[in-house]
């Protein structure tokens, strides 16, 4: 491991720029309460950029602009599957969709969708990053052209002109909670909901209470009522 850190003390963007800057190389793992994703780099340039939703939107425009059909991908998933970072389906997607003979008009494609995924990059407000070193080298057929200074402006310029991500981002509290199944009130989050940690969840006796444990809040019984207890 390269580098490590909370994105809440650094952003992606700045993380982004220090790479840049360092002509760094490696794997860049992004991950917060929702989902995950993998920028990768070399030399300080972003090769490519996949995340579960956004590989799905990638997938939809290359059979947009007919570079692929829906069959041709649906076997291309089948045969590499989708979850090994050292071979990207992204890039066996590229390399069938070179066989259109357009490769000026895949850069573009390329370009415009680097693009729009640094802007949602900006948007991360909660959750770890990693750069990592890898084995070996991840080829991508096709690489956008332009730098990562470059990807940033034109994110910028996008945000300035009141474009919006194709989801939002919770925030850091709403993230918290998303992972949570045990009940509570306005009054506990704002004693115990604390950065990036939720102190009350991991109380010794809210976990071993019966009413919280196994997946959320029970309505607690009457005072007359029996209740058998779970061994402890």
């Amino acid at each position: 491991m390269i580098l490590w850190g909370s994105i809440c003390d650094f952003p992606l963007f700045s993380v982004l720029q220090f790479v840049s800057s360092q002509r760094s190389s490696g794997l860049l793992e992004i991950q917060d309460y929702e989902e995950q994703g993998c920028v990768y780099i070399t030399h300080g340039r972003i090769d490519a950029i996949t995340m579960p939703l956004s590989d799905e939107l990638f997938r939809e425009r290359l059979m947009a602009a007919g570079y692929m059909t829906s069959k041709a991908i649906r076997q291309l998933y089948l045969e590499h599957g989708e979850d090994d970072v050292e071979h990207p389906v992204m890039a066996t997607l590229l390399q069938a969709s070179l066989a259109a003979n357009d490769p000026d008009g895949l850069t573009e494609l390329v370009n415009r969708h680097a693009a729009e995924q640094v802007m949602q990059l900006m948007y991360w407000n909660n959750g770890t990053f990693r750069l990592v070193s890898l084995e070996e080298k991840v080829e991508f057929p096709v690489v956008p052209t332009l730098s990562i200074e470059n990807l940033l402006l034109e994110a910028y310029r996008r945000v300035d002109e009141g474009e919006r991500p194709s989801r939002e981002k919770l925030n850091l509290d709403e993230g918290i909670c998303a992972t949570c199944t045990l009940g509570c009130s306005e009054v506990i989050k704002q004693r115990y909901l604390k950065r990036d940690v939720c102190l009350w969840r991991n109380m010794p006796a809210v976990m071993k209470d019966p009413l919280f444990r196994g997946g959320e809040a029970a309505k607690r019984p009457a005072a007359d009522a029996v209740v058998d207890l779970e061994f402890l």
